[in-house]
C-alpha cells in the first residue's frame, strides 16, 4: 500500500480518534428544569438531566430541606436591606455574597407593586441544581418548600425524551401544575454551502448540500445525515474536473449551552462520480464532521483510493447555511 507524507497521516489518524472517541463522554448535561413558585413569594428552579429521576430520588429534597436549615443558622448575618447570594454546595460549603441588586415591581389592576430586593440561593450538587429567588432569601424559613417540592414530584408526567420545563403553583400547601414547555424538538435539518479541500498539497474549491433528520433527547440532538460534495479540479489545459463525494454520516451536539450548537459527527463518504487524475478508482472519504459554531464546518479526514492501494490524508474548511 502506497501511503503519502506518513508522518501527516498519523497526525491525521490521532485527531480522528480523539474526536470520535470524544462524542461518547459528553458529561452531565442540565436539560430539565421543574420550576414552582410558593405562596407567591418564592420562585424555586430544580434543574437536572431528567425530570423522571426525581420520582426515584430523595436527593433534591433532603438538599433543599438542608438549605433551609443553612439560611436559618446564618440568619443573622444576612441582610434585608441588600440583594445578597447565598450558595451551597451539597455536602460542602457555604459562601455568602453580594448579589445584583435591583428592585422588581410586578403590575396588577392599574397599579405597581414593589416586590423588594432581589436575593438568590443556589444549591449545587453533582446531579442538579436548585436556584431560589426571593425578594428576602430569609423569608423561606417559614416556607414549606420541601413539602411543596414532594408534592409536585408526585404530579409529574410521564417521561418524555424532550426536555421540558414544568411550571408549578403551590399556595398553602396546594399544588397546581400552570404550564409545561418542550424545549427542544424533532427537526428536519437541509444545509448548502461551499468550501475548500486540501487533496495531495493543492486547495480545491467545492460545493455541498445535504439533510438530516435530527432526534432530541433532553435537548441533545443526534442526527444521521446524507451529504453530497462537488470538488471542482481545474486543470492545467484550462478545463474543469468535478469529482463528487457522496457521504453518509452520524452527528451530535456536544454543546452543554441550549443557545449554542457545537455539532460533532464521523463521516463515510464514497467518490460517485470521477473525472481526472485527482482520484484513483474505487475512492472511499473517512472523517470527522466538526461544527464548532453555526455555519462553520471543519472535516479532517483520510482518502482510500486506488482500489484500497493509497492513502493520503485531507482537510476541508466549509461554509453554509
Amino acid at each position: 500500500m502506497h501511503v503519502i507524507s506518513k508522518i501527516t497521516m498519523k497526525q491525521l489518524c490521532l485527531i480522528l480518534m480523539i474526536l470520535t472517541l470524544s462524542t461518547a463522554s459528553f458529561g452531565q448535561m442540565i436539560r430539565d428544569s421543574v420550576i414552582f413558585y410558593v405562596d407567591n413569594r418564592v420562585e424555586v428552579n430544580v434543574a437536572v438531566p431528567d425530570y423522571s429521576d426525581l420520582k426515584s430520588s430523595s436527593g433534591v429534597v433532603a438538599a433543599l430541606a438542608d438549605f433551609k436549615r443553612v439560611v436559618t443558622q446564618l440568619q443573622n448575618q444576612l441582610s434585608s436591606e441588600s440583594a445578597e447570594v447565598v450558595r451551597y454546595s451539597v455536602g460542602g460549603s457555604v459562601t455568602v455574597e453580594p448579589g445584583n441588586q435591583k428592585i422588581v415591581y410586578l403590575r396588577k389592576e392599574g397599579s405597581f407593586t414593589n416586590t423588594g430586593v432581589r436575593d438568590r440561593g443556589i444549591i449545587v450538587s453533582k446531579e442538579f441544581k436548585i436556584f431560589i429567588t426571593t425578594s428576602d432569601i430569609s423569608s423561606i424559613t417559614d416556607l414549606s418548600l420541601s413539602e411543596c417540592l414532594e408534592k409536585v414530584i408526585a404530579i409529574l408526567p410521564e417521561k418524555s425524551r424532550w426536555s421540558k420545563s414544568l411550571y408549578y403553583e403551590c399556595i398553602d400547601g396546594a399544588v397546581m401544575k400552570i404550564d409545561d414547555r418542550n424545549n427542544e424538538l424533532d427537526f428536519l435539518e437541509l444545509t448548502l454551502g461551499a468550501g475548500a479541500g486540501l487533496v495531495k498539497n493543492a486547495w480545491v474549491p467545492d460545493v455541498s448540500f445535504g439533510v438530516g433528520i435530527g432526534f432530541n433527547k433532553k435537548g441533545v440532538a443526534r442526527f444521521p445525515y446524507i451529504s453530497s460534495n462537488m470538488l471542482f479540479d481545474f486543470g492545467s489545459e484550462g478545463g474543469t474536473n468535478i469529482n463528487t463525494f457522496l457521504n453518509v454520516g452520524y452527528g451530535w451536539d456536544i454543546s452543554k449551552q441550549t443557545k449554542k450548537k457545537e455539532i460533532l459527527g464521523i463521516e463515510l463518504g464514497y467518490l460517485i462520480s470521477r473525472q481526472g487524475d485527482l482520484f484513483g478508482e474505487n475512492t472511499f472519504k473517512l472523517g470527522a464532521n466538526w461544527s464548532p459554531v453555526k455555519g462553520v464546518f471543519v472535516n479532517p479526514h483520510l482518502y482510500i483510493t486506488d482500489n484500497f492501494n493509497t492513502v493520503f490524508p485531507g482537510i476541508r474548511v466549509g461554509f453554509g447555511f
